[in-house]
């Protein structure tokens, strides 16, 4: 992990564990915790892609930790929330791509970065948006 994602925990007060689940990754907020988040991820997942859904699930408690509870209420919220943690994980990723590569971010070849990231196709048109607003 590197240090970046390790200080963002930090500062969301945040753990991560990895397990065999159901899921690629999920955040649980246990009582006996007293309000840390725990991220749990997905070990049958490549190092990519555990890395992708961590920073995803890091996108949730950002802008969504005290909105939890609107998760489940309408397709909608969730839907809307999701493309919140996909936008925020894009975001990272293409900051971190620009730092480690040096490439001007407006001449990126964007399917290329998505397949780097394993991103899903689904989420090109935040791609697009990302690197446009960059």
């Amino acid at each position: 992990m590197d240090n970046k994602l390790h200080e963002l925990l930090i500062e969301l007060d945040a753990i991560v564990m990895y397990g065999n689940l159901d899921c690629p990754g999920r955040i649980a907020f246990p009582p006996i915790l007293e309000g840390k988040a725990v991220i749990y991820i997905d070990t049958k997942l490549t190092e990519t892609q555990q890395k992708t859904v961590l920073i995803h699930e890091l996108g949730h408690l950002a802008k969504q930790r005290d909105e939890k509870e609107l998760y489940d209420v309408t397709i909608s919220m969730k839907m809307k929330m999701e493309y919140g943690a996909n936008k925020f994980m894009i975001k990272y990723l293409f900051s971190n791509y620009i730092d480690v590569t040096g490439d001007d971010p407006h001449s990126v070849n964007y399917l290329e970065f998505m397949r780097q990231n394993d991103i899903p196709s689904r989420d090109e048109n935040i791609v697009k948006e990302v690197i446009l607003n960059y």
